[in-house]
């Protein structure tokens, strides 16, 4: 099944005839008949989707959404309303009680599958933004399910039409509704849609000579990188059904179904930069967490969960095109007599300022992570074994070349580092395991530090004098 949607109606024939249309296209089918049983039928079936009458024995459309709110569980499930009345007014005081859309009865099944689809695939990405928001420990505060003019404050819309006095009429009534930046663009003037920043919202008329290309821009919008995250709105123009369902299914967040309506185009578009907001914010909460997971917060340098997968993808690139890299392990000397002469902050102060100056010394396609309290390590793809000595010894001069300055510290502080490197080969018949050139790279520190620190050791094959 592709999912379960709860069907409230007050008329037995309405919730047969709407069970066979959903039954067809492979939805399970649960049934109510009022208000009073939508929570109970809610929390027995775990709808993915509501449809329900507009008018109830008990209540109405705005009365089953208020309860589902009653369970956080059930809160963001999306509801359609289906109305025997088609007047504006009416569609848009749902519309405000939260209500994801309103379709006249009888229902058009072409349009009913494919606002269910497109309500689906919402509802699924937000799910998958919150799973990965948990899975890496971010964190946001709690946000309303209701639509703010905070939201759209300052937001930019891009009001896109065939004929630029469509555009010129629809800018005019939309900016008296809105506080955004509305701007009008024709159908075929591509290029200043795609230039940074991009809108915030692109509404595309389409009408029976600009369908075919407005659709088609519709998903080249939602399949570039730098649109795919804006809000795009359809308007058919004049009103018709197929071409709404066409539109959802190319990726609209939202249409308007009966054509234009101001009143309604800024209640939809509210609340649909409500959702990006919230769902701006889910991302960048995702993007904050996986940071912090991988992320040494003193240095702000890689952490040892970085650093392993990626020695292990250099391997396996070596491997693949037969190039070598190198892996360094690094340890500032006399550490701890730091920490005891001075303090742990002053210890810290000279750990951040080493991490700056071996990054300093390294490639962008470099590696510097830090992986223990005052240990290194470096990984340089595609170093051989000379580059490697002489970026090695770069690296130890950088540390040892001028002492530290430490607010609050009168004398300057002296710091040497002491540094293992080994060559990874991948061109060798049997490559060395990451795990063996680790250790090997740990031995070569500990013979650095044997042989009198502040020095580079190059495997079993000499040092090299920093």
């Amino acid at each position: 099944m592709q999912g379960t949607v709860l069907v409230i109606d007050g008329v037995a024939t309405n919730r047969i005839m709407l069970k066979v249309q959903l039954t067809e296209a492979f939805y399970s089918v649960e049934q109510a008949s009022s208000v009073g049983e939508v929570l109970s039928a809610a929390r027995r079936s775990r709808p993915d989707l509501v449809l329900t009458a507009m008018t109830l024995p008990d209540g109405d459309a705005a009365a089953v959404k208020q309860a589902l709110r009653q369970d956080e569980m059930l809160a963001n499930v999306p509801v359609i309303a289906v109305s025997h009345s088609n007047a504006p007014e009416r569609r848009l005081k749902a519309l405000s009680a939260g209500i994801d859309d309103v379709l006249p009865q009888p229902v058009d099944d072409v349009i009913l599958q494919a606002r269910i689809r497109s309500l689906l695939r919402a509802r699924s990405a937000d799910e998958d933004l919150h799973l990965q928001r948990d899975a890496s420990h971010g964190f946001v505060l709690p946000l309303s399910d209701r639509a703010g003019r905070s939201d759209i404050f300052g937001a930019t819309v891009a009001l896109i039409a065939e004929d630029p006095e469509t555009a010129a009429k629809w800018q005019e009534s939309l900016s008296q509704q809105v506080p955004c930046s509305v701007l009008c663009h024709q159908l075929g003037d591509i290029k200043p849609l795609m230039q940074d920043p991009v809108a915030d919202v692109f509404v595309i008329e389409l009408n029976e000579a600009s369908a075919g290309p407005g659709l088609r821009l519709l998903a080249d919008l939602r399949a570039r990188a730098a649109t795919r995250q804006s809000v795009i709105i359809a308007i058919p123009n004049p009103a018709d059904p197929h071409i709404a369902a066409e539109a959802l299914d190319r990726g609209a967040h939202d249409v308007l179904q009966a054509g234009f309506d101001v009143e309604e185009l800024a209640l939809r578009l509210t609340t649909q930069l409500h959702y990006k907001t919230r769902n701006d914010q889910l991302r960048a909460s995702v993007r904050n967490g996986l940071r912090a997971a991988v992320q040494d917060p003193m240095t702000g340098l890689y952490n040892r969960r970085y650093a392993k997968p990626f020695l292990d993808r250099t391997a396996k690139r070596a491997a693949e095109n037969g190039s070598n890299y190198a892996l360094m392990l690094a340890d500032l000397d006399h550490f701890k007599r730091i920490n005891d002469s001075y303090g742990h902050p002053v210890g810290d102060a000279v750990l951040i300022e080493a991490a700056k100056r071996l990054q300093a010394e390294l490639r962008p396609v470099d590696l510097l992570a830090r992986v223990g309290g005052e240990e290194f390590m470096i990984v340089l793809p595609g170093a051989d074994e000379i580059e490697a000595g002489v970026a090695a010894v770069d690296l130890c001069n950088a540390i040892n070349s001028r002492p530290f300055h430490i607010d609050g510290i009168r004398e300057p502080v002296e710091v040497t580092i002491s540094i293992g490197a080994v060559i990874g080969r991948g061109n060798d018949d049997a490559t060395q395991s990451v795990n063996d050139l680790i250790s090997a790279a740990d031995r070569a520190l500990y013979d650095a530090k044997n042989a009198g620190r502040n020095q580079v050791t190059m495997g079993k094959k000499g040092t090299a004098a920093a």
